[in-house]
């Protein structure tokens, strides 16, 4: 179950610059309390909010797995694009009041092998590296909704609706949860998983680093203590 694997730990993000102290140790995986719903079990579905989510599904994608047939299958991964941080030239950016939607899912590939589109009757849980002002989450969670709504509609035997209503569940999980005031709350029916609380300051992770994993393997080596 999912909440059996949380937190789940990226040791080495800090904040104002990458920490590659620890770069080849991001994928650490503890199990933790930072679930809102023990109730949820494993997701059948990943979506990735690009780019910060992608890593991190990744990486949830090794550690969980779905039990079909006595087998261990692999949870497929969807990804949707979304842009709501500013650059500002350096290493922090700003945070936007807009969400952009530059890519959504891919029902023609998602809905393979489903009756109706591809959402319904799964264990969706999107994914994210940090829930900061919530907008973000939100859009995702709100839009989501809506398309399930729309495949619901589709279905047109009540009794089936209603089941497929019932299966269908939503989830979020995060590395970092932000304390702060976030711009909405979440539904009650959203579970939510957060690796780890954290103050109001700007996280950068260390796949966001610039640097030469090599040269910085090669200076640790000579100095351990770095």
């Amino acid at each position: 179950m999912l909440h059996s694997l949380t937190p789940y730990h990226i040791s080495s993000a800090h904040t104002t610059r990458p920490d590659v102290h620890n770069r080849n140790h991001h994928h650490n995986v503890r199990p933790g309390s930072g679930c809102t719903d023990a109730m949820y079990t494993a997701p059948t579905l990943f979506i990735a909010i690009g780019g910060g989510g992608f890593i991190p599904a990744r990486i949830l994608r090794t550690q969980l797995k779905n039990d079909q047939d006595g087998k261990k299958r692999n949870i497929p991964i969807q990804a949707v694009g979304l842009v709501l941080y500013e650059s500002m030239g350096g290493v922090e950016e700003k945070v936007g009041t807009e969400v952009v939607r530059t890519q959504w899912l891919d029902f023609s590939t998602l809905g393979h092998g489903f009756t109706h589109g591809g959402l319904l009757g799964r264990h969706i849980l999107v994914v994210d590296e940090v829930d900061d002002t919530r907008t973000t989450l939100t859009y995702t969670i709100r839009e989501l909704q809506s398309d399930i709504d729309k495949q619901l509609e589709q279905v047109a035997d009540e009794t089936e609706r209603e089941r497929l209503r019932a299966e269908t569940k939503l989830g979020i999980f995060v590395v970092h949860n932000k304390l702060k005031p976030k711009a909405a709350e979440l539904p009650p029916s959203v579970s939510y998983f957060s690796a780890v609380d954290t103050p109001d300051v700007w996280l950068a992770y260390p796949w966001e680093c610039d640097g030469d994993i090599d040269a910085h393997d090669a200076l640790r080596t000579h100095n351990p203590k770095i």
